[in-house]
């Protein structure tokens, strides 16, 4: 059995400007999330991606996926140094779009 999440009782107030508030809001809607949640992930220093992010990591993941499943069986078909090229592309597209996931930088 899974353990509760912790009820949250501790509020934390802080005064912004009207300009830092619009900001926030307009993170906040980038990531996905509310403003409440979108500065705990901050204190915490846990990563906000973008849900632009989050799709661009989905799409070039999946293009590797791809190009992994697509790699030709036939060793004949290129010269043993483009067969790791291509190897070595498939393994930096998979690594990108996990470094964006969890909000590394590349």
């Amino acid at each position: 059995m899974g353990t509760k999440p912790q009820r949250k009782i501790i509020q934390i107030k802080a005064r912004i400007t009207e300009a830092q508030h619009a900001d926030l809001q307009k993170q906040a809607q980038h990531a996905g999330m509310n403003i409440s949640e979108l500065i705990r992930q901050r204190i915490m220093n846990k990563p906000v991606i973008s849900s632009a992010d989050e799709g661009a990591a989905k799409s070039i993941d999946k293009v590797g996926r791809m190009l992994k499943h697509y790699y030709p069986k036939d060793k004949g078909w290129a010269s043993a140094e483009d067969r790791r090229k291509w190897w070595r592309l498939v393994e930096e597209l998979r690594q990108i779009a996990r470094n964006i996931q969890s909000g590394s930088k590349s």
